[in-house]
């Protein structure tokens, strides 16, 4: 029997499908409570341009030394 397509089961589980290029995992941080509290009312998606937007702001964006 063939698996269901992923938009299927992604919608299972409440979820997207990753888009090509985009990764899910855990990691780590620390912050200041009111800052991982407002990051736990974002999506998974605006979590992640947040953290591009940060990083592009500290100068450690993709292809910068």
């Amino acid at each position: 029997m063939k698996p269901p397509p992923r938009e299927v089961l992604a919608a299972r589980f409440g979820v997207e499908p990753l888009e090509p290029g985009e990764h899910f995992g855990n990691l780590r941080i620390r912050a200041p409570r009111k800052v991982w509290e407002a990051l736990a009312r974002l999506t998974p998606r605006e979590r992640g341009r947040v953290v591009e937007a940060g990083l592009e702001a500290l100068g450690h964006a993709k292809g910068e030394e």
